[in-house]
């Protein structure tokens, strides 16, 4: 009997201990699911954070990006505008070379008539080929001139485009990382 009380005892004990065991593993889970439930939310608030940080920072590249784009649009057509009016330079020196020249003609022309002129009345005789080699040498030296001209401004206004939009770039680059507020 005394064996049937130890045993009895005994089965009781274990009972008692394993109660007391799966109490305390029944408040290690629940600590370690507190525990989860802390470093989830630490995590979602990290992750949330570094999402609109990043979301910050991509709109603030996005408005760079586009002041960028304005600025070099805005390069681009004061270029084309500087290329037209040196387009329109070249034409009215074209024009002008042109004037000249009929101009040039109009004076050979009356030279030689007055130089036949003297050659008919016995005067002496007509000597144009001076005059002719003087004339073809000075326009195709104003021709060749007025070409050189149109190429140089061309290339002044597209390399200083050029220079600018690099500068621009430069600058951009420069700034490097946009604030995030």
């Amino acid at each position: 009997m005394i064996l049937d009380k130890f045993k009895a005892y005994g089965w009781m004990l274990v009972a008692v201990a394993l109660a007391a065991l799966l109490a305390v593993q029944s408040v290690r889970l629940a600590n370690a699911e507190r525990d989860h439930a802390v470093a989830v939310g630490v995590f979602n608030a990290s992750a949330a954070r570094a999402e609109r940080e990043a979301r910050q920072l991509s709109e603030a590249y996005r408005t760079l990006e586009n002041q960028n784009r304005e600025q070099i649009a805005k390069i681009g057509a004061e270029t084309s505008a500087a290329i037209a009016a040196a387009d329109a330079g070249a034409r009215r020196a074209r024009a002008a070379h042109d004037s000249m020249q009929r101009d040039l003609a109009d004076y050979i022309a009356t030279h030689r008539r007055a130089a036949q002129a003297r050659a008919a009345a016995g005067q002496c005789t007509p000597d144009t080929a001076a005059l002719d080699l003087l004339a073809d040498l000075q326009r195709r030296a104003d021709t060749r001139a007025g070409e050189l001209a149109a190429i140089a401004d061309a290339a002044r206004s597209r390399g200083t485009g050029c220079e600018r939009a690099y500068d621009a770039g430069d600058a951009l680059n420069e700034a490097g990382t946009p604030e995030t507020p």
